[in-house]
């Protein structure tokens, strides 16, 4: 374990924008419009909490935010500020309806190669990974089909029998999306495997949000055992209301938001959009619970880069080397915080 650690945040919905230390509103990398201005000052905050790392993610969205945000995001490299800005992660859209979670389902469609051809083309080739069901229509030709494009594909929002995590698999899936979130929603059999898979399969990495909302203690402690800590991957599905006053309200996806505390006093948005709980924080709770230091900063560093490899090396981005563009977090007192 190094002195410092620079952690990858795989799954960043968005974030806040300060103005003289106050908050002034917020940034949903799905929204068209993204300024490359709004991209700086978002990846600043998060490199303030000691982010080496920003993967931003565009939720179930429409052609025109995919047309118009992607190339952004693909402009931010140019920068030395975007040197932490990797290639984004398309949340959808296509997910199972019936597990779509806070996303908006009038956005949603089943997979078909013609859109995803459609996306690489809008990015420049500028996408990291992208979640889809495993079940729907047309998913295994589209996971090839990523996949021969050196996109990684995670299975998640989804409600599929085993045999369609096997196709998925099979068809070059490496990843399941926050394990236990927007999961099936029918009742789980004696023999179903569905879930076990997805905390024992070691032909894909496994991520689950350690925020002690999403998931319970006991999930995280049972998945970085199963998987092993070479498989397992820490993400906190950052809200784009992270850092948001106590209480307040937001409009996005279709939907309206409120931001408060819960009865053990965790500040989290009412219905879940992602966590209000930072990456470095999701890190500190895991090791509370136990599970050991060297699976935490595995988790949110070399198996978040193994599973973006086949995108990091099509488009030349190394995470192996000590960035410049950010300090990281070292780790004093038994927790992790911002380096200096």
């Amino acid at each position: 374990m190094n002195a410092r650690c620079y952690p990858a945040s795989l799954q960043v919905n968005g974030g806040p924008i300060f103005h003289n230390g106050v908050w002034s509103g917020f940034v949903a990398f799905d929204t068209p419009g993204l300024t490359l201005e709004q991209v700086k000052t978002v990846a600043e905050y998060y490199y303030s909490l000691g982010y080496g790392y920003v993967c931003p993610t565009l939720v179930t969205a429409s052609a025109e935010a995919y047309q118009t945000n992607l190339p952004v995001l693909r402009a931010a490299r140019d920068f030395e500020w975007g040197q932490g800005i990797l290639p984004p992660h398309l949340e959808g859209p296509f997910l199972a309806p019936e597990c779509m979670g806070a996303h908006n389902l009038a956005l949603r469609q089943d997979p078909t190669v013609e859109f995803a051809a459609k996306l690489l083309e809008w990015s420049g080739g500028f996408i990291g990974w992208l979640t889809m069901a495993s079940e729907r229509p047309g998913a295994p030709e589209v996971i090839r089909y990523l996949a021969d494009h050196g996109v990684s594909v995670s299975l998640g929002h989804q409600n599929p029998g085993v045999e369609h995590i096997q196709a998925g698999l099979a068809a070059g899936a490496t990843g399941f999306t926050h394990v236990l979130n927007a999961a099936t929603r029918d009742k789980f059999g004696a023999k179903d495997l569905r879930i076990v898979a997805q905390f024992t399969d070691r032909r894909a990495w496994s991520m689950i949000i350690p925020d002690a909302i999403h998931v319970p203690e006991y999930a995280v402690q049972l998945m970085s055992q199963a998987k092993g800590p070479d498989k397992v991957i820490f993400v906190a599905d950052e809200s784009p209301l992270i850092g948001s006053p106590v209480p307040s309200t937001a409009e996005f996806w279709g939907r309206t938001f409120e931001v408060r505390r819960d009865e053990a006093g965790r500040v989290r948005s009412y219905d879940l959009s992602g966590s209000c709980t930072s990456l470095i924080e999701c890190m500190n709770l895991a090791l509370g619970w136990g599970i050991p230091r060297d699976t935490v900063e595995r988790a949110v560093t070399t198996n978040a880069a193994a599973f973006l490899r086949p995108a990091l090396d099509r488009l030349g981005i190394r995470l192996d080397e000590a960035p410049t563009h950010c300090p990281g977090v070292v780790f004093e007192d038994g927790a992790y915080i911002p380096a200096q």
